[in-house]
């Protein structure tokens, strides 16, 4: 007889009194069998309260025990018992899960003894059981971390390290120190040291991830330099280890080289902003195409109808004089059009250095039609030293532009003006195209005047679409447009050339 057993039989306290506490304080529940009446069973409130009941109403019903055991492992205890019956021995041991009453797993492990009678016969099975449902998740939870990761561990290919909270190098795997160069002299030193500086924020966003959601897998690509130099691009997975408490011990990372695939998706935005370019273009040259030679188109008409009513030599010559300028500048439009498709495609259009002055007067001779037609007063105040680096093409529209706008949004009321003066503002060389005409209402249409298909008046002929060209195709040579407008007292349009780039 050992001390423990002599100690309970010596004692003052009534042998039931121990009895209970040991059964519902060192224990998780007790279970009988009657083997020779299998239908007599019972289970202990402990077992009950283990599982999420409050135990004495269920006690009342003994043979509920068997629906919040899994079929499963009910069956495994049945031949398990009837392997002891067979085999003459006494004890088992079996994992059994029940149903809590919150629906999840409660796992109890039983160690069951079979007690037989004088005669050798089986009578009853006393179970005793004890909650390893935390030991069961961890088990479970080594296996999950041990599958998921099995592969890349046996992978010479991936780079594996660890870090503590602080974010201190506590293990790194030979590939990582052979692709990078380090040594075991790495360890303890701060794993941020190794990373591309303006890769760290990101890194220490993907670690904060890591102590908020701690056990969970965190992305992210960060750049460091190899040993010979270079900076290659890898795709992390971060990963919080806890301790028994759970707390944040550890950072697991595994990572590998995605240099080529950075490069390819890099080379395909790339690819994507050229053909962005290329549509913008495309549709510049779309739009000068059917604004400039319409205007150039319709001053020939104009111009054969004029030399058709001709009265005289003099006038005849005036107007075939008329008609040849007009001729040379859509001859000039076809030939900037003809350098634009031309152009290689994967680089800016070419700029070219050109006198503002003389670009002016060459776009009002081709629209001394309609100046001549509406008696209007031009004035061109612009230093004949003053060039600019455009697009010439780019600027032939912009000007044609400008300045038939101008003509044809003059006012009806007053004698039409158009003053054209330049000036400099820091980088920009300023081109000012000044009217008295119908004027646009800022209140209401200013965030809009640039726009496609945007009209202000009630003009037949216009389509809404020479002043969005004009906004592109100066932003695309690097500079602005703006302008200063009042319903009724004219519009100035205000041109900057950026000479700066």
């Amino acid at each position: 007889m050992n001390y423990l057993q002599q100690e309970i039989q010596g004692s003052q306290e009534p042998k039931n009194k121990i009895f209970d506490f040991v059964q519902e304080n060192s224990l998780d529940g007790l279970w009988y069998w009657d083997l020779k009446n299998p239908d007599n069973t019972w289970v202990n409130t402990t077992f009950w309260k283990s599982i999420g009941y409050d135990g004495e109403h269920e006690a009342e019903r003994p043979a509920d025990w068997r629906t919040v055991v899994a079929p499963a492992d009910l069956a495994a205890v049945e031949a398990q018992l009837a392997a002891c019956v067979a085999g003459g021995t006494s004890n088992f041991t079996q994992l059994v899960q029940c149903t809590h009453r919150d629906q999840s797993a409660v796992w109890l492990q039983c160690q069951g003894l079979i007690m037989r009678d004088d005669d050798g016969q089986q009578e009853r099975l006393v179970g005793v059981l004890l909650d390893v449902t935390k030991e069961k998740i961890a088990l479970a939870t080594a296996h999950e971390f041990a599958t998921h990761y099995s592969t890349i561990l046996s992978n010479q290919s991936v780079y594996i390290i660890r870090t503590n909270t602080a974010g201190n190098y506590t293990y790194v795997n030979d590939f990582f120190c052979e692709r990078f160069g380090y040594d075991a002299k790495i360890i303890g030193t701060s794993s941020m040291d190794s990373i591309y500086e303006d890769d760290r924020p990101k890194c220490i966003a993907t670690v904060m991830k890591c102590f908020t959601e701690p056990e969970k897998p965190h992305q992210v690509i960060l750049r460091k330099p190899y040993r010979d130099n270079t900076v290659k691009s890898n795709h992390w997975e971060f990963k919080g280890i806890v301790n028994g408490a759970g707390e944040l011990v550890e950072i697991l990372c595994v990572g590998y080289d995605v240099t080529l695939l950075v490069e390819n998706f890099e080379k395909s935005q790339h690819l994507l902003e050229v053909t962005k370019q290329q549509n913008a273009r495309l549709q510049n040259f779309a739009h000068i195409i059917s604004h400039n030679i319409r205007s150039h188109s319709a001053n020939l008409t104009s111009l054969v109808r004029f030399l058709q009513e001709a009265k005289g030599a003099e006038q005849t010559a005036m107007f075939l004089q008329m008609l040849k300028t007009s001729t040379d500048k859509l001859a000039e439009t076809i030939v900037n059009l003809n350098e634009i498709v031309t152009a290689n495609s994967n680089a800016h259009q070419p700029r070219k250095p050109r006198s503002l002055q003389r670009e002016v007067n060459k776009t009002l001779e081709a629209l001394n039609v309609l100046i001549h037609q509406n008696s209007i007063a031009v004035l061109v105040n612009i230093p004949a030293d003053v060039t600019v680096h455009v697009v010439p093409a780019y600027l032939d529209s912009i000007l044609l532009n400008l300045l038939s706008n101008a003509i044809k949004y003059r006012s009806p009321q007053e004698a039409a003006t158009i003053e054209v003066t330049t000036h400099s503002e820091n980088e920009y060389i300023v081109l000012s195209i000044k009217d008295n005409g119908l004027g646009i209402d800022l209140d209401r249409h200013g965030a809009k005047v640039f726009g496609m298909y945007k009209t202000f008046h009630k003009n037949e002929d216009a389509r809404g679409v020479g002043l969005f060209i004009t906004k592109n195709q100066i932003e695309a040579m690097g500079g602005k447009i703006n302008v200063q407008s009042k319903l009724g007292n004219g519009s100035t349009f205000n041109v900057y050339f950026n000479e700066g780039v």
